[in-house]
């Protein structure tokens, strides 16, 4: 092999080794032959075409971890946790949705009442007359001190 080849070779090799544990420098730490040609600095055909062997051994170790690299699989974790909390906060969000507009027709249906209620107070307090207190005259006694 030609000086050129083995550093391309050496290159194609460290960045499977950043690939898979998922410490990618150059790529998105997907775990393809595209990223790792990404990773490796070279072009996807030297992977493919020259160095072929290479892009097959990393293909084994990826299908061996099961697909996703650790920083690729703790976001999908994170990305279902928030989803499932965006669920919860939603179902939260229908119930006091509904819990408002119960508590509107309420207030509706007292509003209503109360002017009903304020009317027929109003129409019989227009019958009724005051008594003016005859005012007393001299102070009160008591009974006698001595």
């Amino acid at each position: 092999m030609t000086p050129a080849a083995d550093v391309d070779r050496a290159a194609i090799q460290a960045a499977a080794d950043r690939l898979l544990p998922g410490t990618p420098l150059r790529s998105t730490g997907e775990l393809t032959v595209v990223q790792l040609a990404a990773e490796a600095g070279d072009r996807r055909r030297l992977l493919t075409h020259k160095h072929r062997d290479l892009a097959e051994h990393f293909q084994a170790r990826a299908r061996f971890l099961a697909g996703d690299p650790p920083p690729v699989a703790a976001l999908k974790k994170k990305i279902s946790e928030l989803e499932e909390a965006n669920a919860q906060l939603r179902a939260v969000e229908a119930e006091q949705r509904e819990l408002t507009d119960f508590y509107a027709h309420v207030i509706n249906e007292l509003s209503v009442e109360l002017d009903r209620v304020t009317a027929e107070r109003d129409q019989l307090l227009g019958n009724v007359r005051s008594i003016s207190l005859v005012p007393r005259r001299g102070p009160l006694r008591t009974s006698p001190t001595r």
